[in-house]
């Protein structure tokens, strides 16, 4: 099913018109660069109210009506109680690697088909629980950092070392959560949190601008998830609002200043690997007992400049919503046997 589905996506890539000659003898830069918890809703005021590069990335890109992140719970822990991800969060696991599930450390990731292509890439994030994800080239974490510090990481190793692949991870807006009403009022703390992170996006941007990459750059910007309905700065899964992240793509090819209807955080992965120009991740290793082993993304062809707006998408993480009347319960087991029960049924 899962092969089906990235064929079908390189087969509706094949009325796409060659890239320009300039373009294609620059090698192209990703940068999906998320701002913790940010929701579309706040993320269109900032916008309408100084967040320039915000505004720009919405209006001359993709933006996703209907975004999902897969479970939003503090960490994947596993049936028998193992958590094999640490207290990492499915949904960075899943931008990473194209899975909706994650029995074991034992998956193929996008950092891997970047190495096996020989490109550089570089994780930096502000919280600790990011350490895992020991497969970019070079990875930076600390609770401790600052949005412009994780930012420097993506800059120093754009420019001295050639980085192509550079996922940033913005962690202070937390710091200034207090409630979804303030989330939208332009003179709140939180509303200038997003204006210091999209500062931070305006330096990523001129670094590539001086480096002469920024024409085939492509831009995934959003959310690792929601948030709460109340002042409280988690993402409890019973809540809706906790699996409604921001999300918006932008880059040489892609729609400009449209929209397309649904995406979930796992097509993020399938999507940079295609954009550099490289293998897809490949799933799980032989020795982990899942099926299927490939990503169970789906690949968003509905991007690209002459496509339509809307592609069958299976919408996996929206239908376990709707069979939990919204409010699915915290612990990952549930997310976790509803996905295999739908992406891996048993046989006939």
């Amino acid at each position: 099913m899962q092969l089906v589905k990235w064929a079908l996506g390189i087969s509706l890539l094949g009325w796409l018109p060659a890239a320009p000659a300039a373009l294609a003898a620059t090698p192209p830069t990703v940068v999906v660069f998320m701002i913790d918890g940010l929701q579309p809703e706040p993320a269109r005021v900032a916008a309408a109210n100084g967040a320039a590069n915000l505004k720009f990335l919405i209006d001359n890109g993709v933006w996703v009506d209907e975004a999902y992140c897969t479970s939003p719970a503090p960490f994947p822990r596993m049936p028998d109680g193992s958590l094999p991800w640490g207290d990492t969060t499915s949904s960075n696991i899943a931008m990473h690697t194209g899975t909706h599930v994650f029995e074991s450390r034992q998956l193929d990731d996008v950092f891997l088909s970047a190495a096996r292509a020989g490109i550089k890439s570089v994780f930096a994030g502000g919280a600790d629980n990011y350490r895992v994800f020991t497969t970019a080239t070079f990875l930076h974490v600390s609770q401790g950092f600052s949005d412009a510090q994780v930012v420097d990481f993506g800059i120093q190793h754009l420019t001295r070392d050639g980085a192509r692949l550079i996922r940033l991870h913005l962690q202070r807006i937390r710091d200034a959560w207090s409630g979804p009403a303030a989330a939208r009022r332009r003179d709140s703390a939180y509303q200038r949190a997003i204006l210091n992170a999209d500062r931070q996006l305006g330096r990523l941007i001129a670094a590539l601008k001086a480096q002469g990459l920024w024409g085939n750059t492509y831009v995934v910007a959003g959310a690792d998830h929601g948030m709460n309905s109340s002042s409280s700065s988690d993402h409890p899964p019973r809540v809706r609002s906790s699996w409604t992240p921001f999300m918006v793509f932008y880059g040489p090819g892609l729609k400009k200043g449209a929209t397309i209807p649904y995406a979930e955080t796992p097509d993020i992965a399938l999507m940079a690997a295609h954009f550099l120009g490289v293998e897809r991740p490949r799933g799980y290793a032989e020795s982990v007992p899942v099926r299927p082993r490939t990503p169970t993304a789906t690949f968003l062809a509905n991007l690209f400049e002459g496509a339509p707006q809307a592609i069958p998408h299976p919408r996996f993480i929206r239908r376990y919503l709707e069979a939990r009347n919204g409010a699915p319960p915290d612990p990952y087991t549930d997310y976790r046997a509803y996905m295999l029960s739908v992406i891996a049924p048993p046989p006939d």
